[in-house]
């Protein structure tokens, strides 16, 4: 699996490559729940189709290819991307964009890897084995091998970098609500606005301390940061059961949810959500 994991995260790399080629670009059609579709989407969704059947025999669900219910819901692992993660963003120039790869094992995600190709992070996480990121000026630098990523990941422990009373809530560029803000108020929190899976993240790396999403995500745009941050020590909590988010289900929309960070379980703001 750790193989595995390094290889999925060179698939990624270069489908952000790929992506890349068209940033910048406005052009764009409508899919039937009118979120926008580009030219990354697909040509970043069919190169890591393509190479993720090379590394392993398992299933793919993608957000751009989406496999059945019927076809999935008895498998015991599946691989569930996101080829372009925050294509509003991406559309928009602001980088907030991402890569998302994860392997599903009976509901919930075992390994994810999130790339974004602007700000040259990338974070990876497997199952038992922790969650880690890359030092963002040596990615740029350094034309990544399977060995390269094994001697230069930097764990991730999820401990507060920023030292502040105020606790810090990442919020959604494009996707915020009215019950947010009004959470982010009740609460006293800093809003800290970023795209795409990159919200969740910030939370492992200890840059901020709970994100919550009353608005609707799919399964693909959270599993692989689902993983990375539960590797940190971190939790998402689905608002309607108060349990961990369950993927491979009927539907591939997700419930509202609240991410901690690993220094907000058990705090304030985790209660009075559990309750």
């Amino acid at each position: 699996m750790q193989t595995l994991l390094y290889r999925s995260a060179l698939i990624a790399l270069k489908a952000g490559e790929i992506a890349l080629r068209y940033y910048g670009g406005r052009e764009y059609t409508l899919k039937e729940d009118s979120s926008p579709l580009t030219q990354a989407d697909l040509e970043s969704n069919a190169y890591i189709l393509e190479h993720l059947a090379l590394i392993a025999p398992y299933k793919i669900c993608s957000e751009e290819a989406v496999l059945d219910y019927e076809e999935r819901k008895s498998l015991e692992y599946y691989w569930l991307i996101d080829p372009l993660d925050g294509t509003k963003d991406f559309i928009a120039q602001n980088g907030g964009w991402t890569i998302n790869i994860a392997l599903i094992y009976k509901k919930r995600p075992i390994l994810g890897v999130v790339y974004a190709p602007c700000f040259n992070e990338l974070y990876i996480a497997l199952q038992g084995l922790g969650a880690f990121s890359f030092d963002s000026v040596l990615l740029k630098r350094s034309n990544p091998t399977l060995q390269w990523l094994k001697e230069h990941k930097q764990k991730l422990n999820g401990e507060r970098k920023i030292q502040d009373s105020q606790l810090i809530a990442c919020d959604s560029m494009f996707h915020s609500t009215q019950e947010t803000l009004e959470f982010l108020k009740k609460y006293d929190l800093k809003a800290y606005k970023c795209g795409s899976s990159l919200k969740v993240c910030t939370l492992a790396k200890g840059e901020a301390d709970i994100y919550p999403r009353f608005n609707g995500t799919s399964e693909w745009d959270m599993a692989a940061c689902d993983i990375i941050l539960q590797e940190s020590g971190g939790v998402i909590i689905d608002k309607q059961t108060k349990k961990p988010l369950e993927y491979n289900k009927s539907s591939i929309k997700n419930n509202h949810f609240i991410a901690f960070a690993k220094s907000q379980i058990g705090q304030a703001i985790y209660r009075d959500f559990l309750r």
